[in-house]
């Protein structure tokens, strides 16, 4: 089991603290949670790219980079210089299966890990054809960029 934690809701001031306070905490990743504003209504792009450079120079703990964005290759360009561990896109942001094909392929050949990511209302055969070629899946348990949503358990009274 690896724990990848989060840094979303870091205060951007007590950074880097945090993050040495996470390193010494013993996690496995650090989960770069990039929004564009645009394929979910928050933006966390100038915040995601400021830790992520901070993070490259001050640790060796791998990178986790979840893109959910609309324009991919965009912010591939970005990340990919970065070497992180791990990035993950989202089934959603392609319209076809080749442009979604492509980006894996992309990001394997830098030599990064790629995972694809679906919204709890995509059909997970979405992402049938593509499990040969990923490392990474995930299922999102509340819709992308609603951080902090509880979830039902079921046990309500």
């Amino acid at each position: 089991m690896k724990i990848s934690t989060s840094i979303l809701s870091v205060n951007k001031e007590e950074a880097v603290q945090t993050f040495y306070n996470i390193e010494v905490a013993q996690t496995d990743y650090f989960h770069i949670d990039v929004m564009d504003g645009k394929f979910v209504n928050n933006n966390t792009t100038e915040f995601m790219r400021e830790s992520a450079s901070t993070l490259k120079q001050i640790t060796n703990v791998p990178l986790d980079v979840h893109l959910m964005v609309e324009d991919v290759d965009k912010f591939l360009e970005e990340y990919l210089p970065i070497k992180p561990d791990i990035i993950t896109i989202h089934v959603e942001s392609f319209e076809d299966k080749d442009r979604l094909q492509k980006a894996i392929n992309k990001i394997k050949q830098e030599g990064v890990k790629a995972g694809i990511s679906i919204k709890p209302a995509t059909e997970v055969s979405k992402i049938k054809d593509f499990l040969p070629y990923v490392s990474i899946v995930q299922v999102m348990t509340v819709e992308p960029g609603a951080g902090r949503t509880k979830i039902n358990s079921g046990n309500s009274k």
